[in-house]
């Protein structure tokens, strides 16, 4: 049954890229509330099936993420003239989530850690909600990137991706703390270095990176777009990276 559905819910959100290539916005719409329906009903099945909430392991988590994103792109209007085309962006990205899926176990979390303990459930959240704002970021960023004659209303994208990447950036670092504290309850101060915190080294870096690139100008805001559009993605490869390591 789960399985099923997670394939349905594949070839719902394709239906929404397709639509929106092809113009049909109720189309797409309607494939979109139904895809998002989908998409949270696996959710609740697996939450049910499991006992907890389903953001521990790569498949239920990057499952999240896509409803996340889906919601994002489905309800957030963009600039004006320019949300249709950001919309194309966001379904790449969630078919992009979904293709990474197909490589994992399709299965719930089973107990590893506590997971009905409120700081294990607080990381978790705040970091899966971090990356799909990362990556409906990166698709205002790819927007102004290509378009052909830079004004202000086009510099609406390249700020509007900003926004949502400091708020993505907001979020991951609640998580980080929450994280600390989560230890430092856990072990006290035992410490030692492992795949987590290396990742989430990397990740600070990238995010510095993208928000202090010096210089003003046209050459310097193409960097910073480029640079946060990358964003989303650079993360994205770090939690494929290390769930493939296990």
């Amino acid at each position: 049954m789960l399985l099923k559905l997670y394939y349905i819910i594949i070839l719902l959100y394709l239906l929404c890229f397709v639509f929106r290539v092809a113009g049909r916005k109720a189309m797409e719409y309607a494939a979109g509330i139904a895809a998002l329906a989908a998409n949270g009903a696996l959710l609740f099945f697996i939450g049910i099936q499991s006992g907890h909430l389903p953001l521990f392991n790569f498949f239920e988590s990057f499952l999240f993420m896509t409803f996340i994103l889906g919601l994002l792109g489905l309800f957030l209007e963009g600039p004006k003239d320019y949300s249709d085309k950001i919309r194309v962006w966001v379904w790449l990205e969630i078919l992009a989530l979904l293709a990474v899926t197909l490589f994992f176990p399709k299965e719930p979390a089973f107990s590893m850690y506590n997971y009905g303990y409120s700081l294990i459930i607080l990381f978790h959240i705040f970091r899966y909600l971090s990356l799909p704002l990362m990556l409906y970021a990166s698709a205002y960023y790819i927007q102004f990137i290509i378009q052909r004659e830079k004004n202000e209303r086009t510099r609406l994208l390249s700020q509007q991706g900003r926004n949502f990447l400091l708020l993505s950036a907001g979020l991951f670092l609640i998580s980080e703390y929450v994280g600390i504290i989560w230890c430092q309850i856990g072990w006290g101060d035992f410490w030692m270095w492992g795949m987590n915190f290396l990742q989430s080294i990397f990740i600070v870096l990238f995010l510095m990176l993208a928000f202090h690139i010096p210089g003003k100008g046209k050459f310097s805001e193409d960097i910073k777009s480029v640079i946060g559009g990358l964003a989303g993605f650079a993360v994205l490869t770090l939690y494929v990276v290390r769930g493939l390591l296990g």
